[in-house]
């Protein structure tokens, strides 16, 4: 699989080095699209989108916060990452979900780590959920999955956009998914990849950008999911 990814710096030399660097760290992983204008981003946005973005802070005219809240109105859950002079900026930057933040200039050192999680955050294994419901054929990206959630034979499979429906036991559904989603209740299976935050009887998972949604934690499954989400987390984040 193949990265898509927008660099918007509108200092040419600076966003040539980071392309530079990308490619050697693996030329073969990354497509690399390089802005100056960051209204030309915005406006591709409309059609089109990234599967990584790396985005300078300040713009003569813009900030780069309006660039990543213009990107989060579609998608919650892509990579960016911000490269700036200042630290100052930090706070700003991780509310709208950064993931993570790069000091000037851009080295090997800095950028790498960052990559090597980027990368391990996107899943790059693209093996899809597939299922049947009233005779038509349905294939998902395992990514786009954020829980499962049982009403007696049916599962009903969230997504950021869409619910769909299939008729599926619990034993047969666990057997499909990969370790990305823990079961966390007898009706609940959710992808660690969307969890925002574990309370003492419930999960928050993210919908979108605007909503979250409480799932409930039973005692049966509440140790060994705690553990396993904590660890899953740590591992990819």
């Amino acid at each position: 699989m193949v990265i898509k990814v927008a660099i918007c710096d509108d200092v040419p030399v600076i966003a040539k080095a980071i392309e530079d660097l990308m490619l050697e760290y693996d030329s073969s992983l990354f497509d690399i699209d390089i802005f100056y204008n960051p209204f030309r981003l915005i406006e591709l946005l409309k059609e089109n989108t990234y599967d990584l973005f790396i985005l300078d802070f300040e713009f003569p005219n813009l900030s780069g916060i309006v660039i990543a809240e213009t990107i989060r109105t579609n998608n919650y859950n892509c990579p960016i990452i911000f490269i700036t002079n200042f630290k100052e900026y930090m706070e700003k930057a991780f509310k709208v979900n950064t993931f993570d933040y790069i000091l000037k200039p851009v080295t090997k050192d800095k950028l790498y780590p960052t990559l090597n999680r980027a990368i391990k955050y996107l899943d790059l294994d693209d093996s899809k959920f597939m299922f049947t419901f009233n005779k038509v054929f349905y294939s998902l990206s395992f990514s786009e999955i954020i829980y499962f959630e049982k009403n007696k034979r049916k599962v009903l499979i969230h997504t950021p956009s869409d619910i769909y429906e299939t008729i599926l036991q619990t034993k047969a559904l666990l057997s499909k998914v990969n370790d990305n989603f823990i079961q966390v209740h007898s009706s609940y299976i959710v992808n660690v990849r969307y969890v925002k935050q574990i309370r003492n009887n419930t999960i928050i998972v993210i919908l979108n950008d605007k909503q979250t949604v409480d799932i409930p934690i039973s005692r049966k499954f509440k140790d060994n999911a705690r553990k396993q989400i904590l660890m899953k987390l740590r591992d990819i984040i």
